[in-house]
Order: C-alpha cells, then sequence, then structure tokens
C-alpha cells in the first residue's frame, strides 16, 4: 500500500493524492472504480528520478467526496490543474488509465504549454459506444438504488479489469473485495463521478492540437477497452506511437508491471 495521503481542497472538498519523489513531474490519473493504488510499481520505479503524484479522482480512494458544481470531466480536469497549481507546479507529464485518459486530455486541451507529454493506457478520448453505455447505466442503477457495490455486481466488474486469460484468481478477488468495502455514503459519489466519466464528451474531433510526445498503450486482452479504439487514437494524434501489451487486460499496470515501467522510462528519455 502506497503511505498516507496528502490533499488539496477544491471548493472545500479534499483531493487526496500521493506526491513520491524528486525532479520533473509525472502526473498519474487512474480509470473508473480503482484508485492510486494501482500505480505502486509505477511509483516506485519512476519516483527514482522524478517527482511522481498518482490522485484519487473524486469518488475513488480516499477522495470520498465531490464539488458540488462537478457537472463534467473538464471540470474535473480543472480542479486538478487547481491543485497542482496550488503545489506550485507549472508544467508536468501525464500518464492517464482509462477514464483518466480522458481527462488528461482535457488537460492538454485547456492547458496545452503546461503538459510536456502524454501517455493513454486502455483509454478512449472518443464517445463511449452505445453498448457500454447501457450496460454501464445498468451497474449505476444498482449502485443508485442500493447505495452500495453489492457482492454480485463487484464480481461482475472486477473480473473485467483483468486479462481475459490465466486471470490471477487472488487479485480479481482482492478488487471485487474492495468495491465491496466502498462505504453507502461514497457510492453516490462514485456513481455521480461514473456518469461524468461514462457519457463524457468526443474529443477526438480535437486531437490535432495535440502536439506533445504522445504514447498510447492497449492491454491485448482487454475487456473494457479495445485494440482499434488504441489504434485509432495513435493514428489521429500526431507523432503517437502505439504499443499492445500481450496477456494483459485493463490493469496491465498491475499485470504486466516490469513491463508497463520499462516502457515509461523509455518514453521519458
Amino acid at each position: 500500500m502506497l503511505s498516507s495521503s496528502k490533499h488539496c481542497l477544491i471548493d472545500q472538498q479534499p483531493l487526496h493524492f500521493t506526491d513520491m519523489g524528486q525532479g520533473d513531474v509525472i502526473l498519474l490519473l487512474h480509470g473508473l472504480f480503482a484508485n492510486r493504488q494501482i500505480w505502486q510499481a509505477q511509483l516506485q520505479s519512476l519516483s527514482q528520478h522524478y517527482r511522481c503524484i498518482a490522485i484519487d479522482l473524486w469518488g475513488h480512494g480516499d477522495s470520498k467526496s465531490i464539488p458540488d458544481t462537478t457537472k463534467n470531466l473538464l471540470d474535473v480536469a480543472q480542479h486538478i490543474a487547481s491543485a497542482l497549481a496550488e503545489l506550485n507546479i507549472e508544467k508536468y507529464h501525464i500518464i492517464g488509465h482509462g477514464c483518466g485518459g480522458a481527462i488528461a486530455a482535457e488537460m492538454v486541451l485547456n492547458a496545452p504549454a503546461k503538459v510536456q507529454s502524454l501517455v493513454m493506457i486502455n483509454a478512449f478520448i472518443g464517445f463511449e459506444p452505445e453498448v457500454n453505455c447501457v450496460k454501464y447505466q445498468q451497474w449505476l442503477d444498482i449502485m443508485n438504488d442500493t447505495k452500495t457495490i453489492t457482492r454480485e455486481l463487484a464480481d461482475t466488474i472486477s473480473p473485467l479489469m483483468f486479462a481475459k486469460t490465466n486471470q490471477d484468481k487472488t487479485a480479481v478477488e482482492l478488487f471485487s473485495q474492495q468495491l465491496q468495502n466502498i462505504d453507502s455514503q461514497q457510492v453516490p459519489v462514485l456513481s455521480r463521478f461514473a456518469h461524468m466519466a461514462i457519457f463524457k464528451r468526443d474529443t477526438m474531433e480535437l486531437v490535432e492540437q495535440f502536439t506533445l510526445p504522445t504514447l498510447v498503450i492497449v492491454g491485448v486482452e482487454n475487456h473494457l477497452r479495445t485494440v482499434l479504439e488504441s489504434y485509432l487514437m495513435s493514428d489521429e494524434i500526431s507523432g503517437a506511437k502505439l504499443h499492445h501489451v500481450q496477456l494483459a487486460g485493463h490493469l496491465a499496470m498491475q499485470e504486466k508491471a516490469d513491463e508497463i515501467n520499462q516502457l515509461l522510462i523509455n518514453f521519458y528519455q
């Protein structure tokens, strides 16, 4: 587990993060239903040479609340930018996983001079396919009705985070248990954030504005994002590099930590 978190107040609500290392800043943004703990292997590696800031997004981990005025991922991107400004950080690299990649894209579009490079891991910044929206809305309906993530729902979500074959059953069960442990006050916040992440705007049509070094990473055995989506992003972003991680699913940074770490080290060098 990562050390106890720090926090910045955004509209009186605490946004929690881990801050490790010294040097150029790398901001790490997790995806939906995860938290900053998914970056443990990357923080241990990268913090030897960089200052790494891993955030718990609203409704996730220790960030148990959300500012009342938050309406979409553009607002969330501005909250994170405000937190970095409070830390006197003017320039930074971003690694975004899942919806963290969509938030990262909004940060690039909002302040391109501040973002020095972009890595997206199992992310997609276009519209969410309708078939996914229907499925995910059913999950949110259960959360809103019960104010919990039930055992059945957690056991539905958890296997989707890992590779389609040769899943680590212990890791799947641990992730399921973490979801079930989210308390009844935090679940509605998570559901509210999830709705913003699922029904996000399409920023694919704006990527011609991206002029920064970009690396797109996709787990080949991902249940939640497709290799095609990552190909489309890398093809649309000028100069972007695409890397396929074999035998990895949505949480590739955990399943193939050494490979992801080496990719990141090579990219930043």
